[in-house]
């Protein structure tokens, strides 16, 4: 090769040389690379990071209880949270111990609560106020807390046995007005039964032992009634005769020459046209208990009037009637019973049953009855009977301590 060539090849190589990146390379360095993890240490790895987050939020509700133990409500909802989360694994043992003693701390908070309150409820019906007990009742567990507790149920019970003992005293107060009613008219069957209605939903009040006291008491009264009912259902009725000479009652006026009193197809006859009174007598003085029963008819007047037992004026020699009068429909025939029991006078309407005056005590403790018919008053009478109680018939009769009856008589 001649020497110009070798020149220019080496001119060449001296550019190329020249070039950007025709520099030779430097040896690499030494990185260090760590061993590669298998996946079952990664996932133990991960595992303890999974474990130790619940073990720190089991110490953080933990502190939390020791804290603010009253929270029992957020730390129940925590730790349920929790040992959802961690199952499987210790914590939600531990978790679970916990709940446990938070689930018994709030079932006795409950209770506590729940106590207090019944006692003022108690204390409340004890002083004849449940409406008051009903308004306490709902002042327990407002925020729901206690929901799923036996506390609750408890306290529902509670809430029934105030609205049952409310009730109880409402229908006591409305059946006992009732049967007491029923025993001033003599009707204990009635009374009984009524008391006897008192629902069984109130055993245990106070209103239904007092109800089972009350009818065990009528039935008492009642055993003795029937008893002295029975005796004077034996007794007969006798029926009065109406015959011209009215032979069977004792008819008088304060006027001796005025004729007030007839008969007429058996009907006695009043016809008062005098300016006095006059009266029809029914009975003897001595008569106490009796039932005198009859049809009167009001012809012309403003109102029936009967004297009902009757006493003398001292010194006087006049006889006083216990007067009682109801208004009757003029024509209209009236049947009626009069009777004195048990020192109670009762007018009685037998074709309705309903009172025509009210019960009442005598003024005088004896005698028979009279009609009685003030000037311009007219009045007819038929179908009179009456049975005697006391004094039994066949009884020796005492003279009246009033003396001999004088012959003027009124109303």
């Amino acid at each position: 090769m001649s020497s110009d060539l070798l020149n220019r090849a080496a001119i060449l190589m001296l550019v190329l040389c020249g070039l950007p990146g025709c520099t030779p390379s430097a040896e690499p360095e030494t990185v260090e690379v760590a061993p590669q993890k298998s996946p079952e240490q990664i996932a133990r790895e991960l595992e303890k990071i999974r474990q130790d987050g619940y073990q720190t939020r089991y110490d953080g509700i933990s502190r939390a209880i020791r804290t603010d133990p009253d929270r029992f409500d957020d730390w129940i909802d925590h730790l349920e949270d929790l040992i959802y989360a961690s199952e499987g694994t210790k914590v939600e043992v531990k978790a679970k111990n916990l709940l446990n003693q938070q689930l018994q701390y709030r079932e006795d908070e409950g209770k506590k609560s729940l106590d207090l309150l019944a006692a003022r409820v108690e204390s409340l019906i004890a002083e004849g106020d449940p409406l008051a007990a009903e308004r306490i009742l709902e002042e327990f567990d407002p925020d729901g807390i206690y929901v799923k507790t036996a506390a609750h149920q408890g306290w529902k019970d509670l809430k029934e046995q105030v609205a049952t003992r409310q009730r109880a005293e409402i229908d006591f107060d409305r059946i006992t007005r009732r049967a007491r009613a029923y025993r001033r008219q003599e009707e204990l069957a009635e009374a009984i039964g009524l008391l006897e209605s008192f629902s069984d939903e109130y055993k245990g009040t106070t209103e239904y032992n007092e109800v089972a006291e009350t009818i065990a008491e009528y039935l008492a009264e009642y055993e003795v009634a029937r008893a002295a009912q029975q005796e004077q259902l034996a007794i007969e009725w006798i029926d009065l005769p109406i015959d011209q000479y009215l032979s069977s009652f004792r008819a008088s006026t304060s006027d001796p020459d005025a004729t007030v009193w007839t008969a007429e197809g058996g009907e006695a006859i009043g016809d008062n046209t005098s300016t006095g009174l006059a009266q029809l007598e029914i009975g003897e003085d001595n008569w106490e208990e009796y039932s005198v029963e009859m049809e009167i008819q009001l012809v012309s007047g403003d109102s029936i009037n009967l004297g009902i037992t009757a006493g003398m004026r001292p010194g006087a020699g006049i006889k006083n009637y216990d007067v009682h009068s109801f208004d009757a429909e003029e024509e209209e025939w009236l049947r009626i019973r009069i009777e004195l029991k048990e020192g109670l006078i009762r007018l009685t309407d037998l074709d309705s049953l309903e009172r025509l005056d009210d019960d009442t005590r005598p003024y005088f403790p004896a005698g028979g009855i009279a009609v009685l018919l003030k000037p311009d008053d007219s009045v007819r009478l038929r179908n009179i009977r009456y049975k005697v109680f006391r004094p039994v018939p066949g009884e020796e009769e005492e003279p009246p301590e009033d003396g001999a009856e004088d012959d003027t008589e009124e109303g």
